[in-house]
C-alpha cells in the first residue's frame, strides 16, 4: 500500500479495543420498565426473553430506575418473562423483534406468588418512543404474502416513508439502458441507498448499487426473515451511505425442522401484448407478440442439529427466463441499399451542411457486408430527411431552392419481437450456534451464479452479448456477555463476485463487422448496427473484506453505544476494454449514403485489465439518554476516514491538479503536463468526515408522540470513478477522427482509402511515441486548426483535498396511535447536499462566430494539446422538503399501510452525478455555469402514494367441504402512484458548414416559447408518427438550431446563436399508477403440511405507463420540427419484474403468475 492507505495510529490503537456496533444492523433490542402497580420502581428484577423458535434464550435485569435493556439480540419472535423477590413472575405474549429494532415492553408486577400474563404495553410499530427514526419493518410472513415482481429484495423497499420508486427506466447493472438505483429517498440519489445482509454491506462497491446478478434482481426473498427500511436514522451506527439503510436478516432453523418448496410460472399465453406492438403493423408485416415464459423455484429447510444449541436453516433458489423483447428497428429500405451502391461510386454534396462528400468506391463491399447483417428490412416507411425516394423507391424531384427532401422510400420501420434467455441460482446456507449463555455464534454462507443475457441485438443475433456472473459470501456474528449491561458482537465477512460482459466468440464477430455504426442526431434514423461492441469487453471481478465490531454498555439511564466498521475493496477492472472497438457516428442521411463518418473515436489501452482498491473505516460514540419512561434523548458522533484509490500496478495518470492550474502551452511536452505512474486517483483526500447528530423523542400523551432530529452523513463515491485516471494517456488515450474529429480521415470502414479508424490508430502510434521521448505535443499543426492533431482527451481532478458528499437531514413530526392497532404519522423532513460530484467539460470550443455559444471560446480551446477534457468536481448542491405521513393498521384478518408525499427536490445535477436516474441521462453543465443547472432534480415528483393491503378472509365451518372450499382465502394488493418525472427540451446541434460546438456535451437548452402550452396530446403532421403519442407541444419550444441548415434559427449572429431559456428539467412527462394482486388459496393436506397456490397480477388492470420522450431535441415551429419530438414511443414498469432488470424484458403489460407452494 501507498502511504495514503496508512491507517493512523489512533486508529490503529482503536481497532483492538473491544468496542462496536457499526451500521451492521444484524441485531435488535428489548427494553422496558418494570413497576409495582403503585408505579413504584422496581429494582434488580431477573428479565428473560426466549426466542420461541429456537429456546435460546437472553437474561438481564432492570437497574435502579426500574429499567431493563436486552441489547444484541437476533431479530426473533420472543416470550419475555420478569421474576421478582416479592412479586409474581409476568410474561408477555409473542413479541417480534425486528432487524435493527429496539421493543418496548413494560411489565407492572403484583404481590401475588401466582404467575400471570402481562399485556405489551407499547407494541413495535405503533409509536417510536425511543428515537426518531423513519423505519419499516416487514416480516416473513408480511413478505411472502405479498405481490412482488420478480421475487426481489430490493422492492420491498418501495412501502418505506418516502420512498420514491425509480421508473425514469430503472437498471441494476453497467451500460444497461435506462436509470440506476430502483428507490429514491428524500431528494438523496438513489445509489446512495445502503442494502445490509446479515450485518454484511452487500452494495457493489463498484457502482454503489444494489447488486443484482445476472438476472439484476437482488433474490433470496425467501430466505429472509425480516427487513427493515431506515430513513432519517440519526442514530450513528448507521452510515457510509447518505440515504437509507436496508437491513435484511437471513432466517435461523428452529426447535422442529420446517421450510417449504415453491414454483413461480408465468407464460406470455398469460400476458398482455405491449402497448406500442402494432403500431407500425402494415399489410404482410404483422408484430407478434414474443414469446417468454418464467420459471423460479425454490426450497428451504431448517430445524435443530443440537437441540437448544445449534440449528441450520439452508435455501435454494433458481430462475429461468425465456426472455420476450419488444424493439422499434429502423433499417434501410432495399430501394435505398441500392441506392447507396450506386452512390458510394460518385460522391456528393451533403444539402444539410453544404460539405462535400468524397466518393469511397472501397467502401461498397463493406456495405454489402453490412446490408446483409440486417435480418429483416421490412417495414412501415418514415420519412427522413433529404431522403430522395418515395416509398415506391423512385426518385423524387429535385427540390426547390431552399428546401430539403423528405421521402419515404429510405427507411422501413417495424416493432421487433426478439427472444433471449437468462437464468440464476443461488444458495443460502445458516449456522446458528448458542455455545452457552453468554456465547453465540452464527454462520452464513451463499453462492450465487448464472449467465446473463446482457445485451439482445434487434440487428442480428451475432451482437448479443453475455456476462457470467458468479459470487461467494461468506459472513459471521458472534456475541459476548461481559455481563447483562455490557453486550459485544463482531461482524465480519467476505465476498466475491465476478461480472465480465461481451459477446459469445468476440474475436469472430470483430471480423464480420469491426465497428459500429450508429446515428449521431434525429436526422439519421437508422437502428445502430454493431450492438453495444463498443462498450465490451468492460466488467470486473471484486473481493471485499468486511470487519464490524460492536458494544452497548448500559449505565442507569444511558444507553452508550461504540463501534468500529472498516471495509476493503479489491477489483480487478476490465473496463479499459471499453471504446477498443471503434464507434462510428454519422449524423445525417448524406453522410451514411456517401459512407463518410462524421465521428469515429477509439481507445489504445495498454493493458486491459487493472487492480484498483480503496478502504472505508468508520468509528462511533453514542449515547441514548432516557431521564423518564416519556423522553429519550439521543446524540453521538460518526468519524469516517475514506482512503484514496489506488491503482497497484501505478497505470493512473492525471495532472497534478485541476484543468484550470496546468500551464496550457503547446510548447509543454504532454509527459510534464500530465503525471504518468501515479497510484493514488486524487490529489489528496479528507483525513476525517465529521458527522454529528442529535435527536429527541417525547410522549406527548399515551397515544401521542413527537419527535425530531437533526445529523450530518456523508457518502463515498464509487470505485468506478477509477476509470477516468485509467484512461488518461499514455495509458489509454482515445481520439476522434471522421469529418468532425482532429484526427481526419473520412470513410467510415477500416483498410479503405481515407479510413477515420485507420487515422485513430495512426494517432495512437504517433502519440506514444511522442509522449515516451517528450516531443513537442503539437507538431505538424496547421495555421488556424483548432487543436493539434495528437490531442487526446484527458480526465482532471480538484486541486487540493477533496470535498466529499455530506448531507444535512433534519425533520421533526408527530405519530398518534389509532385504536390499539394503528398508528398515523407526520413529519417534515428536509436534506441538503453539500459537495455532490458532477463532470463537466472544460475544454470546449465553437467556430460559428466570435460571441456564439457563450462561455465557448471562438475558434480553438483554451488548451490545444488537448481534446475533450472532463473534470470531475464536487461542487454541486441539493435541497428537499417534504411532508411524509404514513397509516398503517391491522384490524382482524386485514393488514393496512399506505404512504403520501408531497414534496419539491431542486439541484444541479442528480443521481450522484455518475451514474443517471432517468433515461434522459445526466446533463453535464456549461463550464463555469453550474448555477445554470439548478432546477427540479431528476426525482422530483410533487405527489407520490404506496400502499398495500392483506386480507385473510375469515371462514369457519364444521362441514368439511365447505371449510376446504371457502376457508383459507386471502387477497392482497399493492397500489403504487405518482405525478411525472421532469425532463429537458434541446437544441439541435450546429452543424453548418462543418462549423459547431466541439469537445463539450454541455446542455444546449431549447427557447422558450411564451404563451403557448407545454403539452399537446393529439396528433401533430409530420411529428406524431406511426407508432408515437404526442406529449409534449413542438410549437412551445424552438431550437436555437434550425434542423433543416444546421446552422442558428434567423441565421448566425450573436444574437441568435445562444443556448435557451427553456432551463433543466421544466417539463414533466406522464404519471406513473401501478397495481399488483394475489389471491391466495391454502389447503391443509396434513397436521402441519400446507399447500398454498396463488394466482399473481402484475399490473393487474393493464394500465399502460408511459416512458419519457426520446426525442427531446425540438426544432423550429412553422418551420421544421423532428419527427418524433416530444412523443410517447415506449411503456415502463416498475424497476424489478418477472423478466429481470435491465434485460429488454418487457414487464410493463399485465403478466399473471401461478404459485404453487408446499409449507411443513
Amino acid at each position: 500500500m501507498r502511504s495514503t492507505m496508512k491507517i493512523p495510529a489512533l486508529l490503529t490503537l482503536l481497532w483492538f479495543l473491544p468496542i462496536a456496533r457499526a451500521q451492521s444492523g444484524t441485531s435488535s433490542a428489548l427494553a422496558g420498565t418494570v413497576t409495582d402497580k403503585s408505579g413504584a420502581l422496581i429494582l434488580h428484577a431477573t428479565v428473560t426473553a426466549t426466542d420461541v423458535n429456537t429456546k435460546a434464550f437472553r437474561t438481564g435485569e432492570t437497574d435502579a430506575g426500574g429499567h431493563y435493556l436486552l441489547s444484541q439480540i437476533n431479530p426473533a419472535t420472543y416470550q419475555i418473562t420478569v421474576a421478582a423477590p416479592g412479586f409474581g413472575v409476568a410474561s408477555s405474549g409473542a413479541t417480534a423483534v425486528g432487524v435493527g429494532r429496539t421493543v418496548t415492553v413494560n411489565f407492572t408486577l403484583s404481590v401475588t406468588s401466582a404467575s400471570q400474563s402481562v399485556e405489551v404495553t407499547a407494541q413495535q410499530g405503533l409509536l417510536s418512543l425511543d428515537n426518531p427514526n423513519t423505519t419499516t419493518t416487514l416480516e416473513a410472513k408480511t413478505i411472502k404474502s405479498l405481490p412482488n415482481p420478480g421475487q426481489d429484495l430490493t422492492f420491498i423497499t418501495q412501502f418505506a416513508q418516502g420512498a420514491l420508486m425509480n421508473t425514469a427506466g430503472s437498471s441494476n447493472d453497467a451500460k444497461a439502458a435506462g436509470g440506476y438505483g430502483n428507490v429514491e429517498f428524500n431528494g438523496l440519489p438513489a445509489t446512495s441507498n445502503g442494502y445490509i445482509l446479515d450485518g454484511y454491506d452487500t452494495n457493489d462497491p463498484w457502482l454503489g448499487l444494489n447488486i443484482g446478478l445476472s438476472t439484476n434482481l437482488v433474490i433470496g426473498l425467501d430466505a429472509v426473515q425480516e427487513a427493515t427500511v431506515s430513513t432519517n436514522s440519526y442514530a450513528v451506527d448507521q452510515g457510509r451511505y447518505g440515504a437509507a439503510q436496508v437491513n435484511y436478516f437471513t432466517k435461523s432453523g428452529g426447535s422442529r425442522f420446517h421450510g417449504d418448496v415453491y414454483e413461480v410460472w408465468n407464460g406470455s399465453l398469460l400476458n398482455a401484448q405491449d402497448y406500442f406492438l402494432h403500431a407500425n403493423d402494415s399489410p404482410g408485416n404483422l408484430a407478434r407478440k414474443p414469446r417468454s415464459t418464467v420459471n423460479e423455484f425454490g426450497v428451504s429447510v431448517g430445524g435443530p442439529i443440537l437441540p437448544k444449541r445449534l440449528f441450520v436453516f439452508a435455501h435454494y433458489e433458481g430462475i429461468r427466463i425465456a426472455l420476450p423483447l419488444v424493439s422499434q428497428v429502423t433499417a434501410p429500405s432495399p430501394a435505398y441499399q441500392q441506392y447507396v451502391l450506386e452512390a458510394l461510386t460518385m460522391g456528393g454534396v451533403d444539402p444539410i451542411t453544404g460539405v462535400a462528400l468524397p466518393a469511397q468506391p472501397a467502401e461498397i463491399p463493406l456495405y454489402r457486408s453490412m446490408f446483409g447483417l440486417y435480418s429483416n428490412t421490412s417495414g412501415t416507411p418514415v420519412p427522413v430527411s433529404t431522403c430522395p425516394l418515395d416509398e415506391n423507391g423512385v426518385l423524387l424531384p429535385a427540390p426547390v431552392a431552399g428546401t430539403l427532401l423528405n421521402g419515404s422510400g429510405c427507411a422501413n420501420q417495424r416493432q421487433a419481437s426478439l427472444n433471449n434467455k437468462d437464468g440464476e441460482n443461488l444458495i443460502v446456507l445458516k449456522i446458528d450456534h448458542t455455545v452457552n449463555e453468554r456465547n453465540s455464534v452464527w454462520y452464513r454462507f451463499q453462492q450465487d451464479t448464472g449467465l446473463q443475457a446482457a445485451y439482445t441485438d434487434p440487428i442480428n443475433p451475432i451482437f448479443n452479448a453475455f456476462s457470467p456472473q458468479p459470487q461467494r459470501t461468506l459472513v459471521l456474528g458472534y456475541t459476548h456477555l461481559f455481563t447483562p449491561n455490557l453486550v459485544n458482537q463482531i461482524n465480519p465477512g467476505a465476498s466475491w463476485y465476478a461480472s465480465i460482459f461481451e459477446p459469445n466468440n468476440f474475436v469472430a464477430v470483430q471480423q464480420k463487422f469491426p465497428i459500429v455504426l450508429a446515428a449521431g442526431s434525429s436526422n439519421l434514423p437508422f437502428t445502430t448496427i454493431g450492438g453495444n461492441d463498443q462498450t465490451y469487453p468492460q466488467g470486473r471481478k471484486v473481493t471485499q473484506w468486511q470487519v464490524n465490531d460492536n458494544l452497548i454498555w448500559t449505565l442507569h439511564r444511558h444507553t452508550l453505544k461504540f463501534g468500529v466498521n472498516t471495509r476493503r475493496v479489491d477489483v480487478s477492472n476490465y473496463d479499459l476494454g471499453q471504446g477498443t472497438v471503434p464507434l462510428i457516428t454519422v449524423n445525417d442521411l448524406a453522410q451514411f449514403t456517401y459512407g463518410a463518418a462524421y465521428t469515429a473515436t477509439q481507445s489504445f489501452p495498454v493493458r486491459t485489465r487493472e487492480r484498483v482498491a480503496n478502504g472505508n473505516f468508520e468509528f462511533y460514540a453514542m449515547d441514548s439518554y432516557k431521564p423518564s419512561a416519556k423522553f429519550t434523548l439521543t446524540a453521538g458522533m460518526r468519524i469516517t476516514w475514506n482512503t484514496n484509490v489506488v491503482n497497484d500496478q501505478g497505470l493512473f495518470a492525471r495532472p497534478a491538479g485541476s484543468f484550470f492550474d496546468m500551464q496550457h502551452s503547446n510548447a509543454q511536452p504532454l509527459n510534464q503536463a500530465i503525471l504518468a505512474g501515479v497510484h493514488d486517483l486524487f490529489p489528496a483526500t479528507p483525513l476525517f468526515v465529521y458527522q454529528p447528530r442529535v435527536s429527541i423523542a417525547y410522549q406527548l400523551q399515551p397515544h401521542t408522540a413527537v419527535h425530531a432530529g437533526f445529523g450530518v452523513f456523508s457518502d463515498i463515491i464509487p470505485a468506478q470513478i477509477a476509470d477516468l485516471a485509467s484512461t488518461n494517456a499514455p495509458y489509454a488515450p482515445s481520439f476522434a477522427g471522421g469529418l468532425g474529429g482532429q484526427v481526419g480521415g473520412v470513410a467510415i470502414f477500416p483498410g479503405v482509402p481515407g479510413s477515420a479508424v485507420d487515422a485513430l490508430v495512426s494517432a495512437n502510434k504517433a502519440l506514444q511515441t511522442s509522449f515516451s521521448t517528450g516531443a513537442p505535443p503539437c507538431t505538424g499543426i496547421a495555421p488556424g486548426d483548432a487543436v493539434c492533431p495528437l490531442a487526446v482527451g484527458l480526465d482532471t481532478f480538484p486541486t487540493g483535498v477533496l470535498k466529499t458528499p455530506v448531507y444535512y437531514q433534519y425533520s421533526a413530526g408527530v405519530e398518534q396511535q389509532v385504536s390499539g392497532t394503528g398508528a398515523v404519522r407526520v413529519d417534515f423532513v428536509g436534506t441538503r447536499g453539500l459537495h455532490e460530484p458532477y463532470q463537466v467539460e472544460l475544454n470546449g470550443y465553437q467556430n460559428v462566430c466570435v460571441g456564439c455559444f457563450a462561455p465557448y471560446s471562438y475558434g480553438r480551446p483554451l488548451d490545444q494539446r488537448f481534446g475533450s477534457v472532463n473534470e470531475f468536481r464536487t461542487d454541486a448542491n441539493s435541497s428537499y422538503a417534504g411532508l411524509q405521513t404514513s397509516y398503517t393498521q391491522q384490524i382482524a384478518g386485514l393488514t393496512l399501510r399506505g404512504n403520501y408525499t408531497l414534496s419539491h427536490c431542486l439541484d444541479e445535477v442528480s443521481n450522484g452525478g455518475l451514474l443517471t436516474f432517468s433515461s434522459q441521462g445526466i446533463l453535464s453543465p456549461l463550464p463555469g455555469e453550474l448555477s445554470r443547472s439548478y432546477g427540479s432534480c431528476d426525482y422530483d415528483v410533487r405527489h407520490n402514494i404506496s400502499a398495500f393491503g392483506i386480507y385473510q378472509v375469515p371462514f369457519h365451518s364444521r362441514h368439511a367441504l365447505l371449510h376446504d372450499l371457502l376457508g383459507g382465502w386471502s387477497f392482497s394488493e399493492t397500489a403504487f402512484f405518482h405525478t411525472g418525472l421532469p425532463l429537458t427540451i434541446l437544441s439541435q446541434p450546429y452543424t453548418a458548414n462543418g462549423n459547431g460546438v466541439f469537445q463539450s456535451s454541455g446542455p444546449q437548452f431549447a427557447r422558450r416559447i411564451p404563451g403557448v402550452p407545454l403539452y399537446k396530446k393529439t396528433a401533430v403532421g409530420g411529428v406524431t408518427v406511426a407508432g408515437t403519442r404526442q406529449w409534449i407541444n413542438p410549437d412551445a419550444f424552438a431550437s436555437v438550431v434550425d434542423p433543416s441548415t444546421g446552422a442558428c434559427t434567423g441565421g448566425d449572429s450573436v444574437a441568435n446563436c445562444q443556448f435557451g431559456d427553456s432551463g433543466r428539467n421544466t417539463v414533466r412527462g406522464p404519471h406513473f399508477m401501478d397495481s399488483d394482486i394475489y389471491i391466495t388459496k391454502t389447503f391443509k393436506l396434513h397436521e402441519g403440511v400446507i399447500f398454498r397456490f396463488d394466482t399473481q397480477m402484475f399490473n393487474a388492470f393493464n394500465h399502460a405507463n408511459f416512458a419519457l420522450p426520446s426525442n427531446v431535441e425540438a426544432g423550429v415551429p412553422g418551420s421544421s420540427i423532428p419527427a418524433r419530438f416530444g412523443t410517447l414511443q415506449s411503456t415502463i414498469s416498475p424497476p424489478t419484474g418477472l423478466l429481470g432488470v435491465g434485460l429488454g424484458g418487457d414487464s410493463s403489460p399485465r403478466m399473471i403468475a401461478f404459485q404453487g407452494r408446499i409449507e411443513f
